[in-house]
Formats: C-alpha cells, sequence, structure tokens
C-alpha cells in the first residue's frame, strides 16, 4: 500500500492523503495570502481524519510550482521540514502538471488530443504548460511558462488563468476557475513512483524574478 501526503501552495493552499493514488483525505482554502497560518493546522486535520500518523507515510509529494515566490517557499519549507520529522522521502511534482491530471480525463472525453492549462501568474501574465492526453493521461509537451495569454497556444485551455482572459484563450466551459489541488497533485506523484519514472527536485520552479528588490547603499546627508 502507498500512502502519501500532498501538498500544494502554488496557488491557493490545499492539503491531500492519498492512499494507492485514492484521495483518502483532503483540505483546500480559497485564499491565496494566508498560507503560512493554515498549511500546518490543516495538515495535522487530514492526517488525524485519515486515521493515520506521520510514520504511516510512505512519502510526501509537495507542488514546486510555477507560482509566487511567498507561497511556494512556505509549501516547500512545511514539506522539507515534515520529512525530516517523519524520516521520510519529499518528491517535487510540477503544479501544473496535477491541474493536467484533472483535466484530461474530461480532455480525453471531448476528444481532445492536446489541451493547455493555465492559472493566473499576475501582471497580466499566465503560468501554462501544453500537454497531449493518451487515454485520459497528460504527457507534457512544452513549458511551464510564464507569459501574457495572447501567447499560449490555442488550444482548449483549462484552468483560472483561461477564465481571466476569455477573449485571449480557448477556456473550456465549467473549468474556468480551476487551480492545481493536493488530491491531483498526489496523484500524480503515486503514478509515477509506481511506474518508476522519476519527479522533481524539491526546488521552487520559480519563472521569473521576484517583486523583493535588495536595498541598495544608503546615501548620507548631504549626498556623500
Amino acid at each position: 500500500m502507498s500512502v502519501l501526503l500532498a501538498l500544494d501552495t502554488s496557488a491557493t493552499a490545499s492539503v491531500a492523503l492519498v492512499v494507492d493514488g485514492e484521495t483518502r483525505a483532503e483540505w483546500t482554502t480559497e485564499s491565496t495570502t494566508a498560507h503560512a497560518e493554515v498549511l500546518a493546522p490543516a495538515v495535522r486535520s487530514v492526517v488525524a481524519e485519515a486515521e493515520l500518523r506521520g510514520e504511516d507515510l510512505d512519502g510526501i509529494a509537495v507542488g514546486v510550482g510555477p507560482g509566487p515566490f511567498t507561497g511556494l517557499r512556505v509549501g516547500l519549507a512545511t514539506a522539507a521540514a515534515l520529512g525530516f520529522a517523519w524520516d521520510v522521502p519529499v518528491h517535487g511534482v510540477c503544479s501544473l502538471d496535477a491541474l493536467a491530471h484533472r483535466a484530461a480525463r474530461h480532455a480525453f472525453e471531448a476528444a481532445e488530443e492536446e489541451f493547455v492549462v493555465a492559472i493566473d501568474a499576475r501582471r497580466r501574465e499566465v503560468y501554462w504548460s501544453h500537454y497531449a492526453q493518451v487515454g485520459g493521461q497528460p504527457t507534457p509537451l512544452h513549458g511551464p511558462f510564464v507569459t501574457p495569454p495572447d501567447d499560449v497556444t490555442p488550444l482548449p485551455a483549462y484552468g483560472a488563468g483561461a477564465g481571466l482572459y476569455p477573449q485571449a484563450l480557448h477556456a473550456v466551459t465549467g473549468w474556468q476557475d480551476a487551480t492545481p489541488d493536493a488530491a491531483s497533485l498526489g496523484a500524480v506523484a503515486e503514478l509515477a513512483l509506481r511506474r518508476g519514472r522519476g519527479l522533481r527536485p524539491v526546488e521552487p520552479l520559480y519563472l521569473r524574478e521576484s517583486d523583493a528588490k535588495v536595498p541598495g547603499p544608503r546615501k548620507r546627508a548631504g549626498g556623500r
């Protein structure tokens, strides 16, 4: 039996306990700014709801982005701390792959051979990746990228990025608010591990520079 704790903080914060690819317990918040305050209590709640302990886990899967600096740091730091405390491996997963995992089944039923997933990157841009679906399973083709919505490949688009920019993206009905979630991320990790495929390093997938700037030297009074 495979037991994975999954965390994602690339957009909203979410936590899931995934057993043999099936979600045993999950939690999510719609907030995109309170990750640090809510994530640790959510982990305790989800593990307790599944009637498991940290020592029962086979590993932790964490979304590495793309996403904002602060949100990703919270998820990655939490996963690293839990992995150390419980002595279990921590695996990185591209957060967009989690959204693609959910979308691929719909794309299969709609006979869409290729599609994109896109989420809000702020600054009038989106994070996105291009996938093919093979029997309802997503295969990454290109990406991830951060670009203006007009630069996204013109294919059916799943995710909140498509909902924000319907004039530029071919939004799929019913998917305009979708973001990556921990349950799907855990399913991606479980499938990859079961098939012997490698996962990503546990490092944040930043696609552009931070908004935060290091202050320069302070000028003395009198301009010296």
